[in-house]
């Protein structure tokens, strides 16, 4: 179905997913942020090692070859949840899920 088309009448679900990754630059800018509030806030965060783990896992996935963008998702929303209680780190991770174009 084009962009312009609606379509109607019973059962008929509609998705829109649009993937605006950023630049290279952009990219690992986001994830050095991320890494950095980590260690600026890894106090404040309860399962710090973890969060590390799924930024890792994150970082992996966008690196390689053949990215997989529903694991790179499902490490980014556990990621936010882990470290949601810190309001810089939950804005920084959802930030790096726009720059390398999952979630939201």
């Amino acid at each position: 179905m084009s962009p312009d088309r609606v379509a109607a009448g019973d059962n008929v679900t509609q998705n829109q997913q649009i993937n605006a990754a950023g630049t290279s630059r952009e990219v690992a800018e986001a994830f050095a942020r991320v890494e950095r509030l980590l260690g600026d806030h890894g106090a404040d965060v309860p399962e710090l090692g973890r969060a590390r783990r799924d930024l890792a896992d994150v970082q992996e996935e966008a690196e390689s070859e053949d990215p997989d963008p529903e694991r790179m998702e499902g490490a980014l929303e556990r990621l936010g949840r882990r470290v949601g209680g810190v309001a810089v780190l939950a804005d920084a991770v959802r930030q790096l899920g726009a720059v390398i174009g999952v979630g939201g």
